[in-house]
């Protein structure tokens, strides 16, 4: 396969939902690519997390979830994830990298073909949609000599058989979710639909076909992506606040949504991140 003559664009803004950002950042590197203009309405971007530490070195690599689904590959096998609903660990050490395409809330379901919220935490082989994702594929995009020739690879599994037909539904999927996530004053699933100009159980049922998790999920997701920024970003959190700011009736329920989706109370993640 030849060389894309336009380069696919590395995205340069902050990925947010990396537990201990500054460990990470000395542990492994991220790097992330926009997709063609083709693949765009379906794709969010695809991702590189690749490593290389010394013998005998390792590092516990936590990410908390996002309300969208991978396609994944190592060397030694190629999988979907579903969105899951925990915060996901990964040890890394020796000397490795792994290549995904995380698509847009609702940009997998035409490839799927069914309710995405079948694959809620849980992980199907590559080749079940993707069946041009084989072995060989998987080789030729690991051990490609470039991250462009790597990025066109996978767009090749992809359109391996032609683009998905339109589907308005992506689109107002997508937005749905952006404003849960940038809209803070949204706090609750009736919000979210009054904003959105859809009833309740439109709603329900586009994030279970499209999306694949619920409504209140997603937006309890980004409040607490957000309270997590807050523990590296503010010298002294003031919990109690945060809970308030962020739509929880106490700080009591907050801690516990906290240390379901993170693994830690706010104020242990908080000592932990800053060392």
């Amino acid at each position: 396969m030849q060389k894309p003559a336009t380069p696919f664009e590395e995205k340069q803004d902050d990925f947010a939902g990396i537990l201990d950002p500054a460990g990470s950042a000395r542990s492994y590197a991220l790097n992330r690519y926009r997709p063609s203009p083709a693949l765009a309405p379906f794709v969010e971007h695809y991702w590189v997390v690749s490593w290389s530490l010394p013998e005998g070195v390792s590092y516990p690599a936590e990410v908390l979830p996002h309300p969208n689904l991978n396609l994944a590959f190592t060397r030694e096998r190629g999988w979907i994830t579903g969105v899951t609903t925990g915060r996901y660990d990964y040890e890394v050490k020796g000397r490795g990298a792994v290549f995904g395409v995380m698509f847009r809330p609702g940009g997998f379901r035409p490839f799927y073909g069914r309710a995405v919220a079948e694959l809620m935490d849980r992980t199907l082989d590559a080749t079940a949609v993707f069946p041009e994702a084989t072995d060989q594929a998987r080789r030729e995009l690991l051990e490609a000599p470039d991250r462009q020739q790597s990025i066109a690879t996978a767009e090749a599994m992809l359109l391996g058989r032609g683009l998905p037909q339109a589907d308005p539904n992506i689109e107002l999927a997508a937005r749905i979710v952006e404003l849960a996530r940038t809209d803070r004053e949204i706090v609750s699933v009736a919000a979210l639909a009054r904003r959105a100009a859809v009833n309740e159980r439109t709603l329900q049922h586009l994030f279970q076909h499209y999306v694949g998790v619920g409504p209140k999920w997603v937006i309890r997701l980004y409040r607490l992506v957000e309270a997590a920024g807050r523990a590296t970003a503010d010298a002294a959190p003031n919990w109690t606040a945060v809970a308030h700011e962020l739509g929880y009736a106490d700080q009591a329920h907050f801690s516990n949504e906290f240390r379901r989706i993170v693994g830690r109370a706010p104020s242990d993640y908080a000592r932990r991140v800053r060392g």
